[in-house]
């Protein structure tokens, strides 16, 4: 295989994972009509296993932990995919889709502001330029068209609880992502946290819940957890070790576009003007954010 049909195949990859997850938001919005946050992620999570050890045996792509990373493992399950989802979630109850989904698109953008903080690196002006576009951005997204803020606050802080958790999981997974491939950690983190969901499944959602799911909800339940639950971030780490996690952190920008089209066509949501400039001016922080100011 030559280097341009391999770089082909790794943008072909990248731009599935970027729909997938923007079309996620929509799939679980709709979902949450008929099941609640819990079960619907459990569900997404025992599907996602499944195919993930079905696809890895098959694949020869398993790889052992080793012991001492064992309670890494633990924790990066309770960041991701446990706290998380029920940010998300349960914060896309409260809120739309596009909104949930420009939220959850501005992780790159706050990731090197915690590894400045924890870990001293250096922290660069384009990233700070990129942060305050995009929460203006933000806001102007919460927006209606009359310039009125009406979206429920509760939602807003559920899924930035999701973008916290996700930050502090990228942290978390740079200290030993080289040493297993990227199936195997999604799988592991994956079963890791499925246990951590059934006390709350028990308490919370068991007495609502019924086996008796329509076909057309399981259809969807079986994409949510095959496509954007697993193959988004084996193509995204997949793009990550080929291009580089700068050009692959760039199409992070598609999300909250694919979302708010398909939003506007299948769930019927409102699409203003304001909303269309904010999503523009959080793309663009997030470009800016990206960009590579070093002369070649």
């Amino acid at each position: 295989m030559n280097f341009s049909t391999n770089i082909i195949k790794v943008y072909i990859g990248l731009f599935l994972a970027m729909f997938f997850w923007g079309f996620s938001f929509i799939a679980t919005k709709y979902s949450l009509n008929f099941l609640n946050p819990i079960s619907l992620v459990l569900i997404r999570l025992i599907i996602s296993v499944i195919f993930l050890f079905i696809l890895g045996n098959s694949l020869k792509l398993l790889d052992k932990i080793k012991p001492h990373h064992w309670k890494w493992f633990i924790i990066l399950a309770f960041f991701e995919p446990f706290l998380y989802f029920m940010g998300e979630t349960y914060g896309l109850k409260y809120i739309s889709a596009t909104i949930g989904a420009i939220i959850i698109s501005t992780i790159p953008l706050f990731v090197p502001i915690g590894a400045w903080f924890f870990f001293k690196e250096k922290l660069y002006w384009k990233n700070l330029i990129g942060i305050v576009f995009s929460i203006v951005g933000v806001v102007l997204t919460l927006l209606n068209k009359n310039m009125e803020f009406t979206v429920s606050i509760l939602g807003i802080v559920l899924v930035f609880i999701a973008v916290i958790s996700a930050i502090v999981y990228t942290l978390i997974i740079r200290f030993f992502s080289k040493e297993y491939s990227a199936l195997s950690i999604i799988a592991y983190q994956n079963i890791l946290g499925i246990p951590m969901f059934i006390p709350f499944f028990i308490f919370i959602d068991y007495q609502d819940f019924s086996f008796n799911i329509e076909l057309d909800l399981w259809l969807i339940l079986l994409w949510l957890g095959i496509f954007p639950s697993s193959l988004s971030y084996l193509f995204y780490t997949y793009s990550v070790q080929n291009i580089g996690v700068n050009k692959t952190s760039v199409f992070v920008n598609l999300i909250p576009v694919i979302t708010a089209v398909f939003s506007y066509f299948l769930l019927n949501e409102e699409f203003t003007i304001v909303k269309f400039i904010g999503i523009t001016v959080v793309i663009f922080g997030l470009y800016i954010s990206q960009l590579d100011y070093k002369k070649s």
